[in-house]
């Protein structure tokens, strides 16, 4: 049996929902969390090995940079918005419960 596929939500929608808006602080916020974090940003960042070779420095270096880009991005929706009275873009998945 095929496993359902969640639909990606609107930005805007995801501010509407201010539980899960809540519930995503409560996670970032957790010891554990932030352990994995600095661990993962620990092992993409650059070494003095990797300085020798461009290119493989290179590769690191992006890798470093896409997870601290996600990390600041999950924060970024963990701050409440005041809510808009109308959205500029039409909401296409509201025909799907959540």
């Amino acid at each position: 049996m095929p496993k359902s596929v969640t639909p990606p939500v609107p930005v805007d929608r995801w501010f509407r929902d201010t539980v899960a808006v809540k519930e995503l602080h409560d996670i970032l916020e957790t010891p554990t969390f932030q352990k994995a974090v600095a661990v993962l940003k620990e092992i993409a960042g650059p070494s003095f090995n990797t300085l020798q070779d461009c290119e493989r420095n290179n590769t690191r270096l992006a890798w470093y940079a896409g997870y601290r880009d996600a990390f600041n991005d999950l924060h970024k929706l963990t701050k409440i918005r005041n809510p808009k009275t109308t959205s500029a873009h039409p909401d296409e998945w509201t025909h799907i419960d959540s």
